[in-house]
Parts: structure tokens; sequence; C-alpha cells
């Protein structure tokens, strides 16, 4: 990566440190589609899945007190089946067509998100967790965005905003380190990556903190509206540029 790709790591990760400190999830939604302007999509994609998996425990340390095994078990379960299957794409996928997919995941998450508040994902049971996880495990793995499945599946259960936090943060952490173990197992964990995420630690740190403090000021809709509409905007610019790229 060249030096301004590490510079606007710092930026991305200060960012998408603060939605997810914020809101509870939302780091790879902010973190992929813009570092992919910087550098090869797999490589944003590990990048923001080491960067997030390192902003996960003190979030979760929170709300520890909140986690409610029954609840995380069986999405955690799921995502067991899911993550191995987003590693195998993530590394058969070329990069075009992964940066296609990522960027139609951004668009379509975003959307669904910005309705959130008016839909579910299906009633709560074993099954329809089992489901869930596995698909946000598969989307973790494959494009560091593991969150829009059990975001909707959770709003439409929890009314109480650490609840809420404290399920999804649960289950980010599980699959973040099952989905780190296989990319270790698959090589897919490069130099690169590495000094991308060391670099932009501090940009992390301070972007929890920024979050944090932005919890107590700021209606956390109003925050996520802007930090959505800003990613389809986003995601549209790297669908052009892809295309422009196989034209």
């Amino acid at each position: 990566m060249t030096t301004a790709s590490l510079a606007g790591a710092i930026g991305i990760a200060f960012l998408a440190a603060s939605c997810q400190s914020l809101t509870g999830f939302g780091f790879a939604l902010v973190a992929v589609p813009l570092l992919s302007l910087f550098c090869d999509v797999k490589l944003a994609v590990v990048t923001s899945t080491l960067l997030s998996t390192i902003a996960l425990p003190p979030l979760l340390l929170e709300v520890r007190q909140r986690v409610r095994l029954a609840k995380v078990a069986p999405l955690v379960a799921g995502s067991v089946v899911g993550v191995p299957l987003g590693i195998l794409i993530l590394r058969d996928v070329n990069a075009e067509a992964l940066k296609i997919l990522v960027a139609a995941v951004v668009i379509s998450a975003s959307i669904l998100l910005y309705l959130a508040p008016q839909l579910t994902l299906g009633g709560r049971n074993a099954l329809s967790a089992l489901a869930v996880g596995a698909l946000s495990g598969l989307l973790r793995a494959s494009t560091s965005m593991g969150g829009p499945p059990v975001v909707l599946y959770t709003l439409g259960h929890e009314r109480e905003i650490e609840e809420f936090r404290s399920t999804i943060l649960a289950l980010f952490l599980a699959t973040s380190l099952l989905t780190v173990a296989g990319l270790v197992v698959a090589g897919l964990i490069s130099r690169d990556a590495l000094k991308a995420t060391a670099v932009a630690v501090p940009g992390l740190a301070l972007g929890l903190l920024a979050g944090a403090r932005l919890r107590s000021r700021v209606q956390p809709q109003v925050f996520r509206t802007l930090v959505l509409a800003v990613l389809v905007v986003t995601s549209i610019g790297v669908i052009v540029s892809v295309s422009g790229e196989l034209g």
C-alpha cells in the first residue's frame, strides 16, 4: 500500500469505528467500500475484518452484563456454517466480481437498514436464528459485512438499545474470531493487510472514543442516515469504476 493509502486507512478506521461505537454496527459497511477505493478489494475486506475484530472487545465489555447466551448461541452456531463458505468465496472469486458484490451488499444493506424500523427478518426461533447466523457468517467472511442480516433480525425483537447492542456485538466478536482463523488457514492475511491494520489502529481508537461521546449527544438515527447515504453514493461510484475497468 502507498503512503496515501495508509493515511486514508487511518481516516477510514476513525469513521468506521465512530459508526460502530455509536450504533453498535456498521464498521465494515463504512470501511470496505472506502478502503477499496485505495487498494484491492480483497485487501480491503481482510483489513476491515482485522480492524473490526480489534474494535469489538472494548465495545462488548461495555454491555457484557446484558449479553444473553440463549439469544446469541444459535446465531453463533449458524455462523460456524456460514464463515467457511464465505472464506471460500473471498479466496476464489476474482477481485472485480467481489468489488461489485461488496458494493451491491452495501447498497442493499444501506437501504434495508434505513428502513429497518419497519422491517423484520423472521420470527424468533432456533431455526430462524441459525439461518440468520449462517447468512451473517457468510457475508462476514466474504465481504466483512455480516451485520445487515443480524441487525434486521435483532431490531425486530429488541426494543431496548443496550439489549440490541449486546446481542449483535457478542455475535460479531464470535464471527470475527472465526473469520480471522479462517483467513489464517486460507493464507489470506498478507503483509499489506497487517501493515494497514497496524497503521490504522490509532484512528480506530480515536473513533471508538468519538463514537462513545457522540452516543450521548447525537441521535444515532441521524448519524446513521448520513453515513448510509454516503455509503450508497460511494458504492455506486465503486460499481461505475469497475464497469469502466471491465469495459
